[in-house]
């Protein structure tokens, strides 16, 4: 009797077992389903999604006819006695860049880490607003190289801000061998602030205020101004790319409102290291200030010549610098002097605890599809278009490079527009060879040109190009006239080398 009890029992507890396991079986496949549903169905969402729309990329192009503005020839401390009025053109420009890689230049940096979700339309206006959604564990690995055996990649958990940075305080603990940072020099003429985020190569509303007030511009001045970046890259934080959009999100969420209508983007690589961005603000002209910069800022040896070049930069510019990143010698200091640029670029070049670097640039990704998100930046600036009119003196004084004197033959002042059409005036000795003229701007080419009637004697071809744009970027002192025919004037050399001539440039107004 007992023992058929026993059986009982046993059946009846076999029964409940084996029903309690169906039990669970059935809700883990049904939450195994109701997960799948939710990954088919978040993944289709992306799918049908179109990308954000942005301008189709253009190179710069002129949006309207020149305007005048009233600016001033001379400052007051900078040696000019006279300080006149005068009308500069400006013309206003348009153009649509395209990056892929965008500069971080910013404190305000917990939008910007590998995984983040960003709203694509925020990026295209410069807001960048995060999505915040539940997440599924990624995988973020960094490009040092570690001894045998060091794993240079980590798993991150419930990621976020906070998750991934100590996961990459973590990472980088490891026994890494540190190779010295890739450096890369560049600059930007910068015309307006409405320019800038072009220049800087950044769409990041927070980036542009923190480069414009650290560049120290003012863009009421008539100026020249350059942004200088120095990059020293230690490495990077690269994101393992997400097969489907669902392997991105833990739980069911509102992901069509969190989403919006366009397929979102997400950071898929950042470079760590720092920045050194210095503003140049100056008077020289843009041929001379781009050649002292590169052989003193960017020329990267910071000998004798590169600090006399420097120098010479400094007297008539307002420099203005900061470093973003590094160790805290130099990290939000100013940076004025070329011993500083070059504390900068030989100590500290290289990633240590003592230097850690920080977001200096990033990539993006769009959901969906991960292609590469190239940012088209936008902007709408003015320039400084200088035109001047002058009255052109030539003599009968061509002389060959021994000294003798050249019979000069027919004269013609030949003019190639910037639109390449070419206009031709014959000037007349008996007239005093002076030949207006009007309204030249850069761009444009001016040439003085004696032709022979016989075929023996070739054509001599003076070509005054380079000498006139110098012009447009002198201020006279006192009314003076450095290239009066009947003081110094003006030698220009013919193309062959052979000849030279003596002109003079009279009359010469700024329009």
């Amino acid at each position: 009797m007992k023992t058929q009890i026993y059986k009982g029992a046993f059946l009846l507890l076999i029964s409940s077992c084996i029903l309690s396991c169906q039990k669970e079986t059935k809700e883990v496949n049904q939450e195994q389903n109701v997960k799948e549903h939710f990954n088919q169905q978040l993944d289709g969402f992306v799918q049908k999604l179109p990308s954000v729309e942005q301008r189709a990329p253009f190179p710069e192009r002129l949006v309207v006819s020149p305007k005048s503005q009233a600016l001033m020839l001379g400052e007051k401390g900078e040696g000019y006695s006279n300080i006149l009025p005068v009308n500069v053109q400006t013309e206003e420009y348009e153009q649509a860049k395209q990056f892929e890689e965008q500069l971080l230049f910013s404190d305000d940096q917990e939008i910007f880490y590998p995984g983040a979700l960003v709203k694509a339309q925020t990026v295209v206006d410069g807001s960048y607003l995060p999505i915040a959604a539940p997440r599924k564990p990624i995988t973020l690995s960094v490009s040092l190289q570690g001894k045998q055996g060091v794993n240079p990649s980590v798993k991150v958990e419930n990621p976020r801000l906070s998750t991934v940075r100590t996961a990459i305080s973590d990472l980088l603990a490891k026994d890494f061998q540190v190779p010295p940072a890739n450096i890369i020099y560049s600059y930007e003429e910068v015309h307006d602030e409405q320019h800038l985020k072009i220049a800087m190569g950044g769409s990041y509303n927070g980036t542009a205020t923190k480069v414009n007030a650290s560049a120290g511009f003012s863009y009421s001045r008539e100026k020249t101004r350059f942004l200088v970046k120095i990059q020293q890259v230690y490495y990077t934080v690269d994101l393992d790319i997400p097969t489907n959009p669902s392997e991105f999100f833990a739980e069911n969420f509102d992901y069509q409102t969190a989403f919006g209508n366009v397929k979102p983007v997400y950071i898929s690589s950042i470079k760590m290291g720092r920045v050194l961005l210095l503003g140049i603000e100056t008077s020289l002209s843009k041929k001379e200030a781009e050649a002292k910069i590169n052989a003193s800022i960017l020329s990267g040896t910071f000998d004798a010549k590169a600090e006399v070049e420097y120098k010479d930069l400094q007297k008539s510019s307002k420099i203005t610098g900061r470093v973003l990143g590094g160790n805290a010698k130099l990290g939000g200091e100013a940076i004025t002097s070329i011993e500083q640029i070059k504390k900068f670029v030989t100590e500290g070049a290289g990633f240590d605890k003592d230097n850690p670097g920080i977001a200096v640039s990033y990539k993006l990704r769009e959901l969906g599809t991960n292609s590469p998100f190239k940012t088209v930046i936008y902007s709408k600036y003015f320039k400084k278009s200088n035109k001047i009119s002058f009255d052109l003196l030539i003599k009968d004084n061509m002389k060959s490079i021994s000294g003798q004197h050249k019979p000069t033959g027919r004269g013609y002042i030949r003019r190639l527009n910037k639109k390449n059409i070419l206009s031709e005036n014959q000037f007349y000795f008996s007239q005093g060879g002076i030949s207006p003229i009007l309204a030249y701007e850069k761009g444009e080419n001016l040439q003085i040109e004696f032709r022979y009637d016989k075929k023996e004697e070739s054509n001599i071809l003076f070509d005054i190009t380079s000498e006139i744009d110098k012009l447009l970027d002198l201020t006279f002192k006192n009314g003076e006239n450095p290239y009066d025919i009947d003081k110094n004037g003006l030698l220009v050399k013919d193309k062959d080398g052979k000849y030279v001539l003596k002109i003079g440039i009279h009359n010469a107004k700024i329009e």
